[in-house]
């Protein structure tokens, strides 16, 4: 359980509904899930794609991709037009993507990878 899990968009989007879900019907602690709500959303990753995961290592995807949103939604209200709706990408230079990623650090995939369902990490 040492290495680093490689996440699809399939799992990212179960991850995120289940996480809702949970939101929904037994709240929050904090910033962060119940313990209880935690162990449902591995029970749910487990059944439904095989991970084998610790709540640590979910814990640790669902505040990076929180990370990743509101690096996201930065961009998505910076002045200027960067924000193309169709493809969900930024279009900035090479400067301002090494200025961006100096604040948003867990962002900077996002220079080449658009954010899969923008809708779900509100």
């Amino acid at each position: 359980m040492g290495e680093k899990q490689q996440w699809s968009n399939k799992q990212i989007k179960c991850l995120l509904e289940t996480c809702i879900e949970e939101i929904n019907t037994v709240g929050k602690n904090g910033l962060s899930l119940h313990r209880d709500s935690w162990a449902n959303v591995i029970s749910v990753l487990k059944e439904k794609f095989g991970l084998d995961l610790c709540q640590k290592q979910v814990k640790n995807a669902y505040d990076n991709l929180k990370a990743k949103y509101i690096g996201w939604l930065y961009l998505k209200n910076k002045t200027g037009n960067i924000y193309n709706p169709q493809t969900n990408t930024f279009t900035l230079t090479n400067e301002e993507w090494e200025e961006f990623k100096k604040g948003h650090v867990k962002a900077a995939s996002l220079k080449t990878t658009p954010l899969a369902f923008p809708e779900l990490y509100a």
